[in-house]
């Protein structure tokens, strides 16, 4: 089934699915609502990109979640590259069919010299993840 069955990884992302276009505050509020019926294990994510210089922002959403939803957290990039010493967030390339973490400023991919923190299925890992899991988080779209 297209855009359902045709990714090469599940998603237990709650009710809206990685890849939709949908803006922080319009996700939170259709999330709220199922977890009025399901409050065990029912967290909303958002995904962000490094808000370090936008704290304003992030206290807008966190008091959002704050006042409308039970339980919901930021996931934002904190990526670092020991080669160059960039501070961002490294990125998902593709190399001959095959789905690769790469600094964007210096192009290292050795995950020996490469710092990556993500979120998935709600605990923070810095281990690499498979083809799968990679896709996921590849196909995540950023809602601030």
């Amino acid at each position: 089934m297209p855009g359902v069955t045709d990714h090469g990884y599940i998603t237990n992302s709650y009710h809206v699915h990685v890849t939709e276009q949908i803006d922080a505050f319009t996700k939170l509020k259709f999330e709220s609502e199922f977890q009025q019926l399901s409050p065990g294990g029912a967290i909303s994510y958002v995904e962000v990109p490094n808000m370090q210089d936008n704290l304003k922002a992030v206290i807008r959403v966190m008091q959002y979640i704050y006042d409308n939803i039970m339980y919901a957290e930021l996931n934002t990039k904190s990526d670092y590259c020991q080669e160059c010493g960039y501070d961002g967030e490294i990125r998902i390339v593709e190399d001959d069919g095959k789905l690769v973490w790469e600094c964007p400023h210096c192009g290292n991919r050795d995950q020996e010299k490469l710092n990556v923190a993500r979120r998935t299925c709600g605990y923070i890992g810095t281990q690499f993840w498979n083809q799968g899991r990679t896709e996921e988080i590849r196909d995540r779209v950023l809602h601030l």
